[in-house]
C-alpha cells in the first residue's frame, strides 16, 4: 500500500479524527465524502508561505446542519479570521501550489488537536463557548 495522505475531520462534538484519504483524486473523493456524508466543497482557503497551505472542507448540502463550532474555532486559530459559520462534520486537508491534496502540516494538526479538546470517550472538554 502507498502512503496515504494524512487529514483530520472533526465532528459536532469536538472530537478530532484522523483520515486517511489516499494518493489518487478517486480514493480523496470517496474517503472524504464518506466521512462528510456528502458531497465535498471547498469552503475556506489557509494559505501559507512554506509547506502545503490549508483546505477546509464541508459537505454540499450543510445548510440545515448543525453549526461546527469547534471548526470553526480551528479556522480562527490557523487564519485569524473566519468568513462564515461552518456546518456539519469538516475535513481539513493540506493542499499544494498545483491544487493537489497532501498531508495537513503537522504544526496545524497539533493547532487542531490542542484548539478541541475532548475527553478519551469523545465528550467535549469544553462545553459552552462565550
Amino acid at each position: 500500500m502507498t502512503d496515504a495522505i494524512r487529514a483530520l475531520r472533526i465532528d459536532l462534538d469536538g472530537k478530532v479524527r484522523d483520515l486517511y484519504i489516499g494518493t489518487t483524486l478517486t480514493e480523496q473523493s470517496k474517503v472524504i465524502a464518506r466521512a462528510l456524508l456528502d458531497s465535498a466543497e471547498a469552503v475556506q482557503f489557509i494559505r501559507r508561505t512554506s509547506g502545503p497551505s490549508i483546505v477546509v472542507l464541508a459537505g454540499e448540502h450543510r445548510d440545515n446542519k448543525l453549526p461546527n463550532l469547534y471548526a470553526g474555532l480551528a479556522v480562527h486559530g490557523l487564519a485569524g479570521s473566519l468568513g462564515h459559520e461552518l456546518q456539519g462534520p469538516v475535513v481539513f486537508a493540506g493542499y499544494t501550489q498545483d491544487g493537489e491534496l497532501a498531508d495537513l502540516p503537522q504544526d496545524a494538526v497539533t493547532e487542531i488537536r490542542e484548539l478541541c479538546p475532548t475527553k478519551p470517550d469523545g465528550i467535549p472538554a469544553i462545553v459552552h463557548i462565550r
